[in-house]
């Protein structure tokens, strides 16, 4: 693996991008969600084989993960959307407030210590894995007022673009408890996360404009590393069809418990490394 990362040339780069996309695209199109818990740890262990900077290296997989998930997000959302499994009036009363979490969560991100945002993200991890394990289901309230909603919203953006993901795994549960059905809920935090991943991958791309100093791995953009985005975006947009086909054919509790169990292993890793 390392030999393919250093010696590998841009051809060997792209095809390994490639199959991770396919991988992370199913997830994806399942669950309304990025790919990014899937996408982060292993692009960690990627970066860290390629020698980027120990430094911004968790950095680099989170803005990178959130700039695959902008295509990734786009396709799942469309193939839910044609399903009528999107909500366009939660969708427009969570916009604003995602933006605005989105754009601190990212700015955040950028300051603090890279081991300190990889325990933060193992943790997470961790926590949806057992919610998943779980089958944890919100209660049912009476829809709630705005300032709850942008509340909401604003954590939801802020958590997902701190960490990198498109926050499937936050919306899902709030619109449940909102009233929405399992698969609108879905669909419409899929349509959420491409709002979440353009503002957090602008905050991402920040440093290269705010210091033209910063050493950065060649092809990158602040940190955003574009070969990696490129090639995980072609291979989800295979992928994520497939995903969305589970979600409205197979039973999701199976799939859900399955993923569970990749995201604990994940999670873990991100702790001890």
């Amino acid at each position: 693996m390392e030999a393919l990362l250093t010696d590998g040339g841009p051809l060997g780069l792209l095809i390994l991008f490639l199959l991770l996309g396919l991988v992370t695209g199913i997830p994806a199109g399942m669950f309304g969600i990025g790919g990014g818990l899937v996408l982060v740890p292993v692009l960690v262990w990627l970066f860290a084989l390629m020698g980027f900077d120990s430094q911004y290296l968790v950095q680099a997989a989170i803005g990178t993960s959130l700039g695959a998930i902008i295509p990734t997000a786009m396709l799942s959302a469309r193939g839910h959307y044609l399903r009528g499994g999107v909500h366009g009036p939660s969708v427009r009363r969570l916009l604003p407030a995602i933006l605005v979490g989105a754009a601190l969560g990212a700015g955040l991100a950028i300051q603090i210590d890279g081991r300190v945002l990889s325990r933060i993200f193992g943790v997470f991890e961790i926590a949806i894995a057992l919610w998943l394990l779980l089958s944890v289901r919100p209660p049912k309230r009476p829809e709630a007022g705005r300032a709850v909603w942008f509340a909401a919203g604003t954590g939801i953006g802020g958590i997902s673009a701190l960490i990198g993901i498109a926050g499937g795994t936050l919306t899902t549960p709030f619109l449940l408890s909102q009233g929405r059905d399992i698969r609108r809920a879905i669909g419409s935090a899929a349509a959420l996360g491409i709002p979440i991943a353009i503002a957090g991958s602008l905050v991402y791309a920040l440093p290269a404009l705010l210091d033209p100093r910063l050493d950065t791995p060649e092809w990158s953009v602040g940190h955003l590393y574009l070969p990696a985005i490129a090639g995980i975006a072609l291979g989800a947009a295979v992928s994520v069809r497939a995903g969305v086909w589970l979600t409205h054919h197979l039973p999701v509790l199976m799939l859900r418990r399955a993923f569970a169990i990749v995201l604990m292993v994940a999670g873990v890793y991100m702790l001890l490394r």
